[in-house]
């Protein structure tokens, strides 16, 4: 009968200690998760909110405490509105993915957990709810979707461009023959200037759109960033007036990244462009530079994860249609009357090729800011 006794002691214990552990931390293990928790006690007031959650939610845990959870979220209409919908003594759990907002035009993607707590006698006696941060991921799934769609509709670009270009190469040939033997009139001179421009235009037009279809050939090397956006800046003519203002934010202390020099200079240049064009040269143009400290991307080229810098590019023009954003890298859309609706189709090409991510946000009659993450050089982490 001894060793059962010699079994049985350990167990306990084990159970003592951890008992003990949880009695003495149990505020420190709930407030150092990296998730978001609230807890409700069963008349659904808040009785704890963990730093995660505040800083997902913008509730403050002093300001919370004992107070109703539907008061204290009220300012998050998806979450008031799941917290609305619990019945009174329910037990169910709930798993729903939805948006949160936070101070400073933050927002969250984040799926929720809500489990019912009960006591040892399985009774109900208050609710959790566990928040899980989504934001980094949607920058991905954004991006495969994305690319998906573009080389859906690349593949019969490069079909269309190739059938195209030879039957064009005949109507600026023919046009030019009729500008040497019309020459002297007037009004041939200027319909076959007219015929030989446009083609011009439309085989460029074909250059795009092949852009999109041909495999990537980059040299990638340490590039200072700030050099390449200085260029862009000084190529496009980018000076402050009394119309529009200049505000570069830059970090100096930040490292080289990771790309094709001229590839970068190109992606820069498509969207100042787009910025300008947006404002038509009237108002703030806003460049800042900084690292990203949200997330680190893992790459089977580069075996580790690697951490990334963030150029943003924000504008204070007319802003983007909510409904138009989804489209805006989808070749052939545009907004503009002289647009082609390639840029940014080939702006996002080119960014994912250097495994970055193309993220934009706009406010229809505030603004549009484009924010490109691309990979630093040289620092990986196990």
């Amino acid at each position: 009968m001894a060793s059962p006794a010699k079994s049985r002691h350990p167990v306990a214990s084990a159970a003592e200690r951890a008992a003990r552990f949880l009695g003495d931390h149990t505020d420190d293990v709930l407030a150092s998760l990296g998730d978001g928790l609230i807890l409700l006690d069963a008349e659904a007031l808040v009785v704890f909110v963990s730093p995660g959650a505040e800083s997902l939610t913008g509730a403050s845990a002093a300001q919370a405490a004992g107070r109703p959870a539907a008061e204290v979220f009220a300012p998050q209409p998806w979450l008031a509105g799941l917290l609305a919908g619990i019945a009174p003594g329910g037990t169910h759990r709930l798993t729903e993915r939805g948006e949160l907002r936070a101070p400073f035009g933050r927002q969250f993607l984040v799926r929720l957990t809500l489990s019912p707590l009960f006591d040892a006698g399985g009774g109900l006696i208050g609710t959790a709810l566990l928040f899980h941060d989504l934001t980094a991921q949607r920058p991905h799934t954004e991006t495969a979707e994305r690319r998906a769609r573009v080389s859906d509709l690349a593949a019969v670009a490069a079909g269309l461009a190739h059938e195209v270009k030879n039957p064009l190469g005949g109507i600026k040939g023919a046009g030019q023959l009729l500008a040497e033997r019309f020459g002297d009139d007037a009004d041939a001179s200027r319909f076959t200037a007219l015929i030989i421009r446009e083609v011009d235009r439309v085989s460029g037009l074909l250059e795009q759109l092949l852009e999109l279809t041909r495999p990537p050939h980059l040299r990638p090397a340490a590039v200072n960033v700030h050099r390449v956006l200085q260029e862009v800046l000084l190529l496009e003519g980018v000076t402050a007036s009394d119309a529009l203002t200049v505000d570069c934010r830059f970090d100096p202390s930040l490292p080289d990244v990771w790309a094709d020099e001229d590839q970068l200079r190109q992606i820069f240049l498509n969207l100042v462009k787009n910025a300008l064009d947006a404002m038509e040269r009237a108002g703030t143009l806003t460049v800042t530079t900084r690292i990203e400290t949200d997330f680190h991307v893992r790459h089977p080229d580069w075996g580790r994860s690697r951490q990334f810098l963030s150029v943003e590019i924000e504008d204070t023009g007319s802003g983007i249609a909510p409904d138009d954003l989804e489209r805006i890298f989808t070749p052939f859309f545009t907004t503009k009357a002289t647009g082609t609706g390639l840029g940014l189709a080939i702006t996002h090409r080119l960014v994912t090729q250097h495994g970055g991510i193309l993220h934009v946000e706009s406010e229809t009659g505030r603004g549009t800011r484009f924010r490109v993450s691309l990979p630093v050089a040289g620092t990986t982490e196990s």
